[in-house]
């Protein structure tokens, strides 16, 4: 992913994101999604923003909550597990952990400039609205944690 922002007419690097790319889509298919798309679908109806942008500043600050979540209230939930797992796959690095892909993320949501969600208008007074709505959408059940409406609102405001 990084090779091609930094270097867009590498082919070899196009074609590994195209097959990222198809792989994310049968996964995606083929899972529950979770708060990151509970919310982008509100957002994208309420202020007409991409739904890959939004989910780009969603992904950090929901990771961070989903994770401070298990390890609180279900410390024993194979959620954590699969967290760390991701981040092995991802790093390349059979002992990464959840915050090595949270930092890796967060880092790569800087070097490629995701702009908070306040770019496309989102604001602090709709928040309540966006939770309620958010919180019962299809896609919030895949979560693998029920988050709070605190939770939730904490996770706009980091997004903003």
């Amino acid at each position: 992913m990084r090779s091609v922002y930094q270097q867009p007419d590498d082919a070899a690097a196009r074609r590994d994101m195209a097959l990222v790319s198809l792989l994310g889509g049968l996964a995606l298919a083929n899972a529950k999604l979770g708060a990151v798309h509970g919310f982008a679908g509100v957002l994208g109806g309420m202020y007409g923003a991409p739904h890959g942008a939004i989910c780009a500043a969603l992904l950090p600050p929901v990771m961070a909550a989903n994770i401070k979540a298990l390890k609180e209230r279900e410390p024993e939930n194979p959620a954590l597990q699969r967290y760390d797992y991701a981040a092995q796959f991802l790093l390349f690095d059979r002992s990464a952990t959840a915050q090595d892909a949270m930092d890796w993320i967060g880092d790569t949501s800087q070097k490629f400039g995701i702009p908070g969600l306040g770019a496309y208008g989102l604001r602090a007074e709709d928040f309540d609205e966006i939770v309620a709505k958010s919180s019962v959408s299809s896609s919030m059940k895949g979560n693998p944690i029920e988050l709070s409406a605190d939770e939730l609102t904490a996770i706009l405001q980091a997004a903003l």
